[in-house]
């Protein structure tokens, strides 16, 4: 069984990692022992194309939920990521610094943004979506757009 659901559109297949939380915002949650870690999704970073740039918060920095807490640059525009949940910065991925095309290749893997200690994660992640239903969402976003070509 694929750790993935995907679906293709022409040549691209975009995936969504079962096991994970997502965001209306593109944005997936892992949950981990003391903080979660959080990325961008196959979607959002797709829709972008070729990463050139990424800019991520400051470790120890208090973001707020839905708060617009790093971007990343490609040839087309430059994109925000919000943060799905409120919390403290704990670690920033450094490998981005010199290499931001990761996110391009493992957008769930060591492609991950940040790590954030929530301030409180029930209330915040209530507002959360499983991988299926995030899925959908994706699907009916890309419908969205293919219309409008």
């Amino acid at each position: 069984m694929s750790e993935f659901y995907q679906f293709a559109v022409d040549k691209f297949i975009f995936r969504v990692k079962k096991g994970l939380l997502y965001s209306k915002d593109d944005v997936w949650v892992k949950i981990e022992e003391s903080h979660v870690r959080i990325g961008v999704t196959d979607f959002h970073q797709m829709s972008g194309g070729d990463i050139l740039f990424v800019e991520l918060p400051k470790v120890g920095s208090k973001v707020k939920h839905l708060e617009a807490v790093a971007q990343f640059e490609t040839i087309k525009a430059v994109y925000e990521v919000v943060s799905p949940l409120g919390g403290a910065v704990a670690e920033t991925n450094k490998k981005l610094e010199d290499k931001p095309e990761i996110i391009n290749e493992d957008p769930y893997g060591e492609g991950w943004l940040f790590q954030l200690s929530p301030d409180s994660f029930g209330e915040d992640a209530r507002q959360l979506l499983t991988a299926e239903q995030y899925f959908e969402l994706m699907k009916g976003k890309i419908e969205t757009e293919r219309k409008k070509l």
